[in-house]
């Protein structure tokens, strides 16, 4: 808990820095912003180690193959970073690149997904023979 109260803290202090700053030097507030997001994602990527760990330690246990889960975490992690980037795209007032950057996610998502997919419709059809 104290992670996220720090987090919120240093996103707020740089809110407020960017914004006194963003009239008279709107690329030095663009950069704080990004920095600032930067700083709290590798603290929380940093927490998130040891949890993944965790996760895959209980997925073994329960006879899950990485094969299965893979795809997933691939995709949940395409997803966080066209978020992310695509967020930073309409700040800095791009939010045509910023369309384009979630169709490319989509894209990759849908395609880092086709192997779970595939197994699947194998297991459909082991079923119905």
């Amino acid at each position: 808990m104290s992670g996220l109260t720090a987090a919120c803290g240093l996103a707020l202090l740089a809110l407020v820095l960017a914004l006194t700053l963003k009239k008279d030097a709107p690329v030095i507030a663009f950069l704080l912003t990004l920095m600032t997001g930067i700083l709290i994602l590798m603290q929380a990527f940093g927490q998130f180690g040891g949890t993944a760990q965790r996760i895959g330690a209980m997925l073994e246990q329960g006879g899950i193959t990485d094969s299965l889960y893979l795809p997933v975490a691939k995709t949940v992690g395409v997803a966080v970073v066209v978020r992310i980037m695509s967020a930073l795209c309409k700040d800095a007032g791009q939010s045509a690149l910023a369309a384009k950057l979630e169709i490319a996610g989509a894209a990759l998502a849908l395609s880092m997904c086709l192997p779970l997919l595939e197994q699947v419709l194998g297991l459909v059809a082991d079923w119905t023979i």
